[in-house]
């Protein structure tokens, strides 16, 4: 039976990240490095992580991490190197996962780590060992492990031209290949910096959200930051619709409805944007309309921003989060499409909780549009 996910096991240097993307490109699948968003949540390469907070630390992360996509990411999923050491990993990803080792020579594999400037500044397990000993020692701790999870094994030819050997993979794969999710055509109004469309605009870059055209852009502010990022990112399509002096709500709408009949997206996500919508809209648009809103609703709806994450501190929360809800005519009330958690750590402050929450915001609408 077809799972929602290939992981891609296997040593450092095997090629996970560099196959798991052409598999997930030619079958417009979404694809998700673990290492890469460790990396996104934590706002700092790996290495200087682990040199500040240990192994241990990053394992957490790393198990959290691991534990969400295997829940809401379907696609191609490439592993870290000892991401499998870890018996939590290995249950939850088995859930919704297949096992794909990719198990190419490992002469190949000795070589090209023994030759890469990356691996000789990656903080060491065993520093008191040479880089090869380390290498050596550990293909031998872990192709025992590779060999007895996996569920298909994969050779490629590292010496070999890349999308040649990425097209074997996907006939020898095809038959447990997920279904790519549907096209959608997104339409994005913002008003503000932009943080959580840039979010969205660096997951698609990462592999997530490859369905995704982001087709028109709406701002009602020409000096906002969200609108270089939209002429940044190439879109096409931006419409600057500043309100008018004595111009009704429902007047202003008219115009946004008739911009969104003209490129007809399939959603329109509202990322930072500051004007309440009218009725006339919501009953044409709110299905589609989806919002984000930095609690866990209807837990301190009706407060603007830090407010929230204020109100958060004070009650004491044991977790905040975020939720992509439906608009309506009355304001964070719509129907909820998801919610995101996050866990409220001693020592939070409001400003910490609004980047964890922001980056659940971005992985929430990610979640959402890479469903079927």
């Amino acid at each position: 039976m077809k799972k929602s996910n290939i992981v891609l096991i296997g040593f450092r240097g095997s090629g996970k990240s560099h196959f798991g993307r052409a598999l997930a490109h030619l079958n417009n699948l979404p694809f998700a490095d673990i290492d890469e968003e460790i990396e996104f949540l934590i706002e700092e390469p790996l290495l200087d992580f682990v040199e500040k907070h240990g192994w241990q630390v990053f394992r957490e992360i790393e198990q959290r991490v691991a534990h969400d996509l295997c829940r809401n990411f379907s696609g191609i999923l490439s592993t870290g190197d000892g991401t499998i050491e870890n018996s939590k990993n290995l249950q939850n990803l088995k859930k919704t996962g297949t096992f794909a080792w990719l198990n190419p020579d490992f002469k190949d594999v000795r070589s090209f780590l023994l030759g890469s400037e990356k691996e000789k500044k990656r903080m060491r397990i065993n520093p008191s060992l040479s880089l090869a000993q380390e290498i050596d020692q550990m293909w031998q701790q872990r192709k025992g492990i590779y060999q007895a999870i996996a569920e298909i094994e994969l050779t490629p030819d590292l010496k070999g031209d890349s999308s040649l050997e990425a097209k074997k993979l996907v006939t020898t794969l095809q038959s447990l290949l997920p279904s790519a999710p549907s096209k959608k055509r997104i339409a994005v109004f913002a008003s503000q910096a932009g943080t959580t469309f840039q979010g969205l605009l660096d997951a698609q870059k990462r592999g997530r959200i490859p369905n995704v055209e982001f087709t028109v852009f709406v701002t009602d502010k020409p000096d906002c930051e969200a609108l270089e990022k939209a002429k940044k990112a190439g879109i096409t399509n931006i419409e600057v619709v500043e309100p008018r002096d004595g111009e009704s709500q429902e007047e202003y709408d008219r115009a946004l409805i008739n911009i969104l009949r003209e490129h007809n997206p399939d959603f329109v996500l509202l990322l930072g944007w500051m004007r309440i919508l009218s009725p006339l809209y919501c009953e044409q648009f709110g299905t589609t309309t989806l919002n984000v809103y930095p609690s866990l609703l209807p837990k301190f709806a009706g407060l603007a921003d830090t407010e929230v994450h204020q109100k958060v501190l004070e009650y004491e929360e044991r977790y905040t989060g975020c939720t992509i809800h439906r608009i309506t005519a009355q304001i964070d009330a719509g129907e909820a499409v998801l919610q995101r958690k996050v866990l409220v750590e001693k020592g939070d402050t409001v400003q910490s909780l609004k980047k964890k929450v922001q980056k659940q915001e971005i992985l929430g609408f990610c979640e959402f549009l890479e469903r079927r």
